[in-house]
């Protein structure tokens, strides 16, 4: 948060709607010091707009968020920051205050999931080479079979198992599980 930002004071209506979420609520201290924060760059965004919170519209609200959007905050960041605003104008629908809320509408941006992690080629060989008590040599070879498929193509476990002979392109070495992708053997 920019320092200037830790020094915009907080409206009567914003401290009310904090102590109801510090007594009614009972959300942790943590939350209640990431929402004031929220509140004080909403509060420092209308000031500097001249702009009256109570009769802000839709798209003045849309404005702040992309005032957000270009101090690069991350998206859970923002997320956070839209959760207390819209709480705050829910509350003060509930209290009378406001006729509509202005941010319902507004959403932060998806928040980007990890990649999940590959085998490394050593535990892949393992997982390949592992003997479990098979009766049938054919099931051991389709089981042996099926690791090598899935960890050389890089096919996914529900790709694989969603695979039809439909899929299979003969001797070319191809799959298409999906008709939007093709995988080279």
């Amino acid at each position: 948060m920019p320092p200037a930002m830790s020094t915009v004071s907080l409206t009567d209506e914003q401290r009310r709607y904090l102590d109801h979420l510090r007594v009614q609520r009972r959300l942790a201290e943590r939350t209640l010091t990431l929402y004031t924060e929220a509140l004080q760059r909403l509060t420092g965004f209308a000031s500097a707009q001249g702009l009256d919170l109570l009769r802000l519209s839709a798209h003045q609200a849309r404005r702040g968020l992309a005032q957000l959007h270009a101090e690069k905050l991350k998206p859970r960041t923002l997320a956070l920051i839209l959760s207390a605003w819209r709480g705050w104008y829910r509350w003060l629908g509930q209290q009378g205050l406001v006729d509509a809320n202005p941010i319902a509408d507004l959403h932060a941006p998806k928040q980007g999931r990890p990649l999940p992690k590959a085998l490394g080629v050593d535990d892949a060989v393992r997982l390949a080479e592992h003997h479990q008590d098979v009766a049938d040599p054919v099931m051991e070879a389709l089981e042996r079979c099926l690791v090598e498929l899935l960890y050389g193509s890089g096919l996914r476990v529900s790709e694989l198992v969603g695979l039809d002979l439909r899929h299979h392109a003969g001797s070319a070495g191809w799959i298409v599980p999906d008709a939007a992708e093709a995988q080279v053997l």
